[in-house]
């Protein structure tokens, strides 16, 4: 007996200018926190207009390797907008082994206008390094600060999944947006999984920078970088979430955006797409009914806190304390598995809708480290 439990995912949306892979080779250094003895993997191509090839595709386990195929060719073509599925290819996996996938990106194609930015991978100088796990990684060529450089997103690559023996194995995945895709929360719960149910949980990290539950990239932003935060989270539920295998619960991690994105910059969408307290509870809602109808855990995790950012003002206060205090009632009248307060452990007790200063990242809407690690505390204890 067995099954397959989608062991990896990533959430990928629009990138415009296809990241500088073609004609190179993409690393993904993968930790597996699952058994099994055969694999499949999962590509997308989140452009609207250009389609994607790719291939050869390799998975080193550091015992071994595999080709992975797609009906049997080493190349993969991918339409626009369009999903696909490889081949099952035999390759022993045991939870705490380190997978290395590797990706080519032929130059006489258009690159890969799809990409997830929580997963940083590395690069190769031009060529086929697929047979080559250890390549010499070129570097970044571009800087998120001075001292920091910034990794290469994740083309393409939406999923792994592993055929696992053991019928306790399951994955655990969050829904969200910046705050879950930089993994300052993500990457201590990951952990705390991998600790305290080993061999028998995935967690899967399918986040997105700037997205919003109700409605896809807006503003000038969509203009300047087509969907880059992607397709709204109603939307992507099923392809980022309903096609998990072994799927047990997701946390719902989303909601600031909605709130605070319009007129909130220069970038920014327009003041007629702020959200209400009813639509996103609505959509909330929507998302609960659809996973609970299938079997699947949901937790429900408050907005966190945004005072002091260009998105706050007396109207989107207003708004997070009565859609975070309608999500405290659902959850206590049983309506979620769980409830993950965000919102009450990073709060400054003394400036509602502020962060305390110590849980700020300075930007006055991401948690740093510090409170991704008080989140984390929160998120473990609706855990089963």
């Amino acid at each position: 007996m067995g099954k397959w439990i989608t062991a990896f995912a990533s959430a990928q949306r629009e990138m415009r200018e296809g990241g500088g892979f073609a004609g190179r080779t993409a690393r993904l250094r993968w930790t597996a926190n699952l058994t099994g003895d055969t694999l499949r993997l999962r590509f997308a191509n989140a452009s609207p207009d250009k389609p994607m090839r790719m291939g050869p595709v390799t998975v080193w386990s550091g015992k071994g390797s595999a080709e992975i195929t797609f009906g049997g060719q080493p190349v993969l073509q991918l339409a626009p907008g369009s999903l696909a599925e490889s081949d099952e290819a035999f390759l022993p996996v045991k939870a705490g082994d380190t997978l290395t996938v590797l990706l080519y990106f032929p130059s006489d194609a258009f690159p890969p206008r799809s990409a997830s930015g929580a997963f940083p991978v590395e690069r190769s100088a031009p060529g086929d390094f697929t047979g080559k796990p250890d390549f010499a990684a070129d570097p970044a060529l571009w800087q998120i600060t001075e001292d920091i450089a910034a990794a290469w997103p994740l083309p393409a690559l939406c999923g792994i999944d592993l055929f696992c023996g053991n019928e306790e194995a399951g994955a655990v995945a969050v829904l969200g947006d910046s705050i879950t895709e930089m993994g300052f929360w993500t990457r201590p719960l990951e952990k705390y999984i991998q600790d305290n149910f080993p061999g028998q949980r995935a967690f899967l990290n399918l986040g997105i920078a700037g997205n919003r539950l109700l409605l896809p990239t807006g503003g000038r932003m969509a203009e300047a970088g087509g969907n880059c935060f992607g397709d709204a989270g109603l939307t992507r539920l099923p392809r980022d979430i309903l096609s998990i295998h072994g799927l047990r619960a997701v946390y719902l991690a989303m909601g600031v955006n909605d709130i605070t994105q319009p007129e909130s910059g220069e970038m920014s969408p327009p003041l007629s797409e702020r959200c209400t307290v009813e639509t996103l509870a609505a959509g909330f809602s929507r998302v609960q009914h659809t996973l609970r109808d299938r079997g699947v855990k949901v937790y429900g995790c408050t907005v966190t806190p945004f005072g002091g950012m260009g998105g706050f003002c007396p109207e989107t206060l207003e708004m997070w304390e009565k859609f975070n205090g309608w999500l405290r009632r659902q959850a206590a009248a049983g309506d979620y598995d769980g409830l993950v307060d965000f919102a009450k452990v990073l709060e400054d007790p003394e400036k509602p809708g502020y962060m305390l200063p110590a849980y700020d990242s300075g930007d006055h809407l991401h948690p740093g480290p510090a409170g991704g690690a008080r989140m984390a505390e929160e998120a473990e204890k609706v855990l089963e």
